[in-house]
């Protein structure tokens, strides 16, 4: 009976953890619209280059975490962090910058 109640109270407990502990679901990165093209034009990027950094994300970058709140860094600070997570990522030049630049134009939405 004792093994009984503690699967009962163990097991609903460990499968909560199980999926609450993963933030990949989130797939909250804005999509490609007018508005962030004109804010991309900003940070020079085109429309694919903003197309290859919204995807980058979405395929690499969210599968081990959520889209960061990228409104509450400054530009100099996401530059810095997308800079570190693109070589622990193993991104190439062209898809860090494109990243880094549908970050800067998303931020400023």
């Amino acid at each position: 009976m004792k093994t009984r109640r503690f699967f009962s109270l163990v097991v609903p407990g460990f499968l909560v953890l199980l999926f609450s502990g993963c933030e990949s679901t989130s797939l909250n990165a804005p999509p490609i619209t007018a508005s962030l093209i004109r804010a991309g034009t900003r940070e020079q990027a085109d429309v694919r280059m903003l197309t290859e950094g919204r995807s980058v994300l979405l395929n690499r970058c969210i599968q081990c975490h959520a889209l960061p709140e990228t409104a509450k860094y400054a530009p100099d600070r996401l530059r810095k962090i997308v800079a570190i997570m693109s070589s622990r990522a193993n991104l190439s030049a062209s898809q860090h910058e494109a990243v880094l630049k549908y970050l800067l134009a998303a931020r400023s939405l």
